[in-house]
C-alpha cells in the first residue's frame, strides 16, 4: 500500500506541474480525481500521510530565527574504521548490521498521537540542536502522520541527491553554487523559509529507532527498521553480516559507491 501511495503522489505531482506550471495537462480531470480519491482512501485506511501528498496543502512557513533545543539524549559521533581488520575487531565474533553512512544533515524526529511534532538538527556536539520542523514538513518522503499513537523518536539523515544537487546549482549559477550535496542539504534544511526546502526535494532516511512509548521494541535493529518501514519511513539500506560474510558485504558496498 505504501508503495502504491508513493506512486500516486508522483503521478499527481507530475500532473499538477503540467497543469499549473506548464499549462499542458497530461490527464483529464476525471482521471486526476480518481487517482486523488484512491490516494485519500489509502491514507485513511493505513493512517499514513506522506509529505508531498496532494491531499495535504502544506503552506510555506517563514521564521525569524531557528529555535535552539537541548536533546533529551546526546547524539554522539560514531567511531571510524578504515580496514576490514578493524571491522572484525569491532565485531568480536558477533553478528552486526552494516549500513550506509549517508552524507547529509542528521536529524531527530519526534511524533506524538501519530503526528510529526518536532524535527531537530544534531547541532553542537550532539547536545543542543535547532528546531527545523517547518522544513521537515515539506521533505519529499517524510510521513506527516503515522499509524502509531504513542510517542515515537527516531534518528536519520536528511539528504539531497546528486542529480538534485546539480539541478539546483545550475539554477543558482556559479557565484552562488554549493560545493557539495551535504552543504546544500544543511543550508536548505536550516533555511528560515520552508518554501525553499519544498522546492529542493530533501529526503529523509531513518537509521535508528530511539524509543517508541507504548510499544515493546525488539533487540533486533533490523526488526525495528522493518517496523519503521511499515509506518511509511524510508530507511537506510542495511544488511546483517557475520565474521564470515563481512568482507564480501564491504566489497559490495564499495562497488556501489558513485
Amino acid at each position: 500500500m505504501l508503495q502504491r501511495m508513493k506512486t500516486l503522489i508522483a503521478k499527481l505531482t507530475e500532473a499538477d506541474i503540467a497543469y499549473y506550471k506548464n499549462d499542458a495537462p497530461i490527464m483529464t480531470d476525471r482521471d486526476y480525481d480518481l487517482l486523488y480519491d484512491e490516494l485519500a482512501q489509502l491514507e485513511s485506511s493505513t493512517g499514513v500521510i506522506l509529505a508531498g501528498s496532494p491531499t495535504q496543502k502544506v503552506s510555506g512557513e517563514i521564521l525569524e530565527e531557528l529555535t535552539e533545543v537541548r536533546h533529551t539524549r546526546p547524539m554522539l559521533s560514531a567511531g571510524k574504521v578504515k580496514t576490514d581488520e578493524e571491522i572484525l575487531q569491532f565485531m568480536d565474533g558477533r553478528p552486526v548490521v552494516m549500513s550506509w553512512k549517508l552524507d547529509g544533515l542528521t536529524l531527530v524526529l519526534r511524533y506524538e498521537n501519530g503526528t510529526l511534532q518536532q524535527a531537530i538538527t544534531r547541532g553542537r556536539e550532539g547536545i543542543v540542536g535547532e528546531d527545523v520542523t517547518h522544513n521537515a514538513r515539506v521533505f519529499a518522503n517524510l510521513p506527516l502522520k503515522i499509524a502509531f499513537d504513542g510517542e515515537l523518536v527516531l534518528r536519520g539523515e536528511g539528504v539531497i541527491s546528486y542529480s538534485e544537487f546539480q539541478r539546483i546549482n545550475e539554477e543558482l549559477g556559479e557565484g552562488d553554487a554549493y560545493k557539495n550535496p551535504r552543504n546544500l542539504c544543511s543550508g536548505t534544511v536550516r533555511q528560515l523559509n520552508s518554501e525553499i526546502a519544498a522546492k529542493r526535494n530533501v529526503q529523509f532516511f531513518a537509521f535508528t529507532l530511539v524509543y517508541a512509548h507504548g510499544k515493546e521494541l525488539s533487540d533486533s535493529k533490523q526488526e525495528n527498521m522493518l517496523w519503521l518501514k511499515s509506518l511509511g519511513f524510508s530507511t537506510v539500506e542495511e544488511v546483517a553480516v557475520t565474521a564470515e560474510t563481512v568482507e564480501e558485504a564491504v566489497e559490495d558496498f564499495r562497488s556501489r559507491i558513485a
